[in-house]
């Protein structure tokens, strides 16, 4: 069902794990608003066998209920970290402007840049 303003209907909420390499998506869950994507979250991997996947989130996903329930089922993580994330994006940034100053000496890490160019702008990604 999509939004329909004129019979008063909101759209619908509703999050997604999917397998990006296989174009499959493995499961879903319907929300009551965007809010609550963030205790939606957790109940959905509840669901999957994830052991041994990396978990992508969105900054969203970023909290610690979340983290939990990835680490308690023998996954690995990735989330998006925005500044609204207040104490841990500072940390993260202090960690990474001294990891940046030893050029990364004693710390296992591996280094990536990718760039592309479309819609009039070249985006470069270092990972």
């Amino acid at each position: 069902m999509q939004r329909d303003r004129d019979r008063g209907q909101k759209a619908i909420h509703v999050i997604s794990a999917w397998a990006s390499v296989h174009r499959l998506v493995l499961g879903q869950l319907k929300v009551d608003s965007k809010y609550n994507e963030i205790t939606a979250i957790p109940k959905l991997l509840e669901l999957l066998d994830i052991a041994g996947c990396i978990i992508t989130i969105d900054a969203m996903g970023c909290q610690k209920e979340i983290v939990t329930e990835i680490i308690n089922q023998k996954a690995d993580y990735v989330l998006a970290l925005k500044g609204n994330q207040g104490k841990l994006s500072d940390e993260m940034s202090r960690w990474f402007d001294q990891a940046r100053s030893n050029d990364f000496e004693g710390i296992e890490h591996s280094y990536h840049q990718t760039t592309e160019s479309a819609h009039g702008r070249i985006e470069i990604r270092q990972y």
